[in-house]
C-alpha cells in the first residue's frame, strides 16, 4: 500500500535538487531517496552479490541504495528533474504578475538572453521582493509536486 505523502516534502526535494542527483519517492516509505548519478551508473553495472569493498564506506551505501532503487522499480518513483521543474518559466510567470506595470517591465526585460538568472537574483535583492519571490516559487513547486502525486497516483497531503 502506498502511504499518502506530503506536498512540501516533495517541494523541498524539488527545491533542493542538484544537477548531478536523481531523485526517488519510496511509494512505501514517503522517504524521498537522493542518489548521486555516478552511483546509479555503477549499480547499473554491478554484478550480483558484488560487494563494493574497492569504494569507502559511505559510497557503499550510496552505491546499495541505488541497487535498491533499481531492483525495485515498483516501490519507487523518479521525482520530476531540474529540465521538467523549469525554473526559467518560474521565474517568468513571477515576473507576470508583478503588480507594479514598471517593475514588471524592468523585471521581464532583464530576465531575457544570457545572465538572465544572476540579473533576475540581483534584481529581486534591489528591489526587495525576495520574500515574494522565494514564496511564489515555492508555492508553484508544491504545485507541481501536486500534479505530480496525480499523475502517479499517489495519494499525498496538503501540509
Amino acid at each position: 500500500m502506498t502511504r499518502p505523502v506530503k506536498i512540501k516534502k516533495i517541494a523541498d526535494a524539488l527545491d533542493s535538487m542538484m544537477d548531478e542527483w536523481v531523485y526517488y519517492l519510496n511509494r512505501e516509505t514517503g522517504e524521498i531517496v537522493e542518489i548521486e548519478k555516478e552511483y546509479l551508473s555503477i549499480a547499473e553495472e554491478s554484478e550480483e552479490d558484488e560487494d563494493f569493498g574497492e569504494y569507502k564506506d559511505w559510497e557503499q551505501d550510496a552505491i546499495r541504495d541505488a541497487v535498491k532503487v533499481l531492483e525495485n522499480p515498483e516501490d519507487y518513483i523518479k521525482l520530476p528533474d531540474e529540465y521538467e521543474i523549469d525554473e526559467y518559466n518560474i521565474m517568468m510567470e513571477f515576473c507576470c504578475n508583478i503588480p507594479n506595470k514598471n517593475l514588471r517591465e524592468k523585471l521581464l526585460n532583464l530576465i531575457s538572453g544570457r545572465g538572465a538568472f544572476r540579473r533576475f537574483k540581483d534584481a529581486i535583492k534591489r528591489y526587495n521582493i525576495e520574500d515574494e519571490w522565494y514564496k511564489y516559487r515555492f508555492e508553484e513547486l508544491c504545485k507541481m509536486a501536486r500534479e505530480w502525486c496525480e499523475d502517479n497516483n499517489l495519494p499525498y497531503i496538503n501540509d
